[in-house]
């Protein structure tokens, strides 16, 4: 692969780059003597190899606030579960909430928009009082730096602040949006068996109010280990809401109740251990039952300020905006926005409200200065022909993060003629490390359909089949070094044994994450999908991100999903397509002539052995296609867990009509 002038699509001003605090960062090691780098490059490439320094060097700059030594950066230990497991920082303490609250008083730290017309603007001052409120409640109630603590909530500010007097108290976080349906949030929760619940009673979506007592009943009543309920109240019609009623005797709080018994504004914050655990993620769970990945405090904050300061060059005053919901890793990540003396800008409902123009009316009002989203959402977008730039002019928007599924390279022009030319940073990572292997970088051009630049302190390496390094080729993004924000373990996994099983299987000693893509010569990631969803027709192996962005451009297809099926009786895998059509279009020999003809002139093993028309494709609760639910119901397999799917209702289709009109054409 070879990037030359046509394929840039921004790069950094002399001003970006001069006072970036990448930059700064640079000078700042120069200044002391502790090494001296010319390019990001070769920054890069000092983190990976002298671990120990960097990541010390790394928390004195960032300003991670606490007590104790930052010396030694961590220390080994055998008796930890993984080849990469270390005991970070061991000599410092801190507070995970504390450094979320520092600052001026009067900074507004949060907006937040929903569907019902709600706009606040709320103060670092009302967010602390909101905090120690509520952290002296629970604290009142039996929450210690033991509890666990469950949510189920919209991405609002109230989800931020009971997070935060759970880590107040140096409680266990864990939460999901309403999207999800009872039986995944009841598959989550027992694994976590929370002492405390917050939930909301009903939500906004497409203009209705949504009640969802009967699921909070439902989840209290299944849940033994919940004590205390803890509800939040935000509709315009409060009257309405019905009387929760149990099956046992459990606690019940209001959240207005509680913040608006104001106590003391400051707050003697407890210090807890760098690896204290603080959050408990749960992985996609559509190969089976969700991982419940155990993160620490002082690994999630440092990893969330380096991804924000240094790569994203997000700034005091900055105001950070992601369209995500509390089920995704990315509501952990954009609210460590407030560490970084940065307001964090929320949405509460449908992103396509008013014909998608929503979100982009929130970022010229409030003067978003980065905005996040998903490649889906911006397909979506180009699709329906919604062009932000009439609707604002974003003089404020210096950023755009997009993650969730690939940023194919025509999404990258959209970007730049239909909202403006802008610092797109295509990112890429998981829930298993709550940050990203692939990043922006203010000191690097944009290439179109690559990110920008690897994590610093993560030696990402891509490996063929053999573990042997490969550059210019398709393979499997591993990583060679620890990190703080690698899991500290898994709950109900003593040993470590599913834990080494998840990443450290196929590679010895090296960290496997599972996604298929290609590291240039530049030093830029392509990422494909997920690896073990890609496809081999004959033999080949073909990337699905490959064959869905060569059909964006045909206007008929809404969303697509291809999977490999190799038919009973033969070796060969087939590629076969489900399409999604856009109303009022339909399918006919032409449009399926020119589908095929389309993959063909990108690749001749990228065009399907069959195309079918599903009303629906199954994705994950963050939106992504999951190939692997489709190609295990065309086998024949046994399914497992549908509640890690948003829609799982789609399945019956592909599970009656759709596995029939395979096995007809291919057998």
């Amino acid at each position: 692969m070879k990037n030359n002038d046509m394929n840039i699509v921004w790069e950094p001003s002399e001003e970006l780059i001069a006072t970036c605090s990448l930059t700064r960062f640079i000078e700042s090691l120069h200044a002391r003597s502790v090494v001296s780098c010319q390019s990001y490059e070769e920054l890069y490439r000092w983190s990976v190899e002298s671990p120990l320094v960097f990541w010390d060097e790394l928390a004195r700059y960032v300003g991670v606030f606490g007590e104790g030594d930052f010396s030694p950066a961590y220390t080994s230990d055998a008796s930890l579960p993984t080849p990469l497991s270390r005991e970070w920082f061991p000599n410092f303490r801190l507070n995970f909430a504390q450094n979320m609250l520092q600052g001026n008083d009067d900074d507004v730290v949060i907006i937040s928009w929903s569907e019902s017309a709600i706009r606040r603007s709320l103060s670092r001052k009302v967010v602390r009082e909101e905090v120690f409120s509520l952290a002296a409640h629970l604290k009142g109630c039996g929450v210690t730096p033991t509890s666990r603590v469950f949510a189920y909530m919209p991405h609002i500010p109230e989800a931020t602040t009971c997070m935060l007097a759970t880590a107040t108290l140096g409680g266990v976080w864990s939460s999901c949006g309403t999207d999800y349906k009872v039986d995944g949030i009841i598959l989550r929760m027992e694994q976590i068996q929370p002492s405390f619940f917050v939930a909301v009673r009903r939500y906004r979506w497409r203009g209705q109010w949504i009640d969802v007592s009967s699921v909070v009943e439902q989840i209290v009543n299944r849940i033994e280990s919940i004590t205390d309920v803890v509800i939040v109240d935000y509709c315009d019609d409060e009257s309405a809401l019905r009387e929760l009623s149990f099956s046992r005797e459990v606690g019940v709080h209001l959240y207005q109740d509680i913040a608006r018994t104001k106590c003391a504004t400051t707050w003697e914050f407890e210090q807890f251990s760098f690896m204290h655990p603080l959050y408990v993620m749960f992985s996609s769970g559509t190969t089976g039952k969700p991982k419940a990945i155990v993160h620490t405090a002082g690994g999630t904050l440092l990893e969330h300020k380096k991804e924000l300061l240094l790569h994203g060059d997000v700034r005091t005053g900055d105001r950070v905006f992601y369209q995500t919901s509390t089920s995704w890793m990315m509501w952990n990540w954009v609210v460590s926005a407030l560490a970084c003396d940065a307001c964090v800008v929320m949405y509460d409902g449908d992103p396509m409200l008013d014909n998608g123009g929503i979100l982009w009316k929130l970022a010229e009002e409030v003067s978003v200065t980065h905005f996040g989203t998903s490649a889906a959402y911006l397909g979506v977008l180009e699709k329906k022909k919604v062009y932000p730039n009439t609707i604002g002019a974003f003089e404020s928007l210096r950023a755009l993060f997009s993650t969730g599924s690939t940023l194919y390279s025509s999404q990258f022009d959209f970007i730049a003629s239909t909202i403006k030319p802008l610092w797109i940073q295509s990112i890429s990572g998981g829930t298993d490390i709550i940050g990203c292997f692939g990043l922006g970088c203010p000191l690097k051009p944009v290439i179109r359909g690559e990110v920008q630049a690897k994590s610093l302190g993560y030696d990402v390496q891509v490996f063929d089949t053999e573990g042997a390094r490969i550059i210019d080729r398709e393979g499997e993004l591993v990583c060679a070094s620890p990190a703080p924000s690698m899991p500290v373990g898994f709950l109900n996994d003593a040993d470590g044994a599913l834990y080494r099983k998840a990443y450290f299987e196929d590679f010895k000693g090296v960290w496997r994450h599972g996604d298929f893509l290609i590291e240039t010569k530049e030093g830029g990631l392509v990422f494909l999908g997920r690896s073990d969803a890609t496809l081999k027709p004959a033999g080949v192996r073909v990337a699905t991100a490959d064959i869905y962005s060569g059909l964006s451009g045909i206007a008929e297809i809404k969303e697509s999903l291809a999977v490999g099926y190799t038919p009973q009786g033969e070796s060969a895998e087939r590629i076969v397509l489900f399409v999604v059509l856009e109303k009022e279009c339909a399918f006919d020999v032409t449009l399926e002539q020119r589908i095929c003809e389309t993959l063909k002139q990108r690749n001749s093993f990228y065009v399907p052995s069959v195309v079918v028309v599903a009303p629906e494709i199954p994705k994950t609760s963050n939106g992504k296609v999951s190939e692997l639910t489709v190609k295990r119901i065309l086998r024949g397999d046994d399914l497992g867990n549908r509640s890690a799917l948003a829609n799982p209702e789609c399945l019956l289709f592909f599970e009656g009509e759709g596995r029939r009109m395979v096995r007809e054409r291919l057998g």
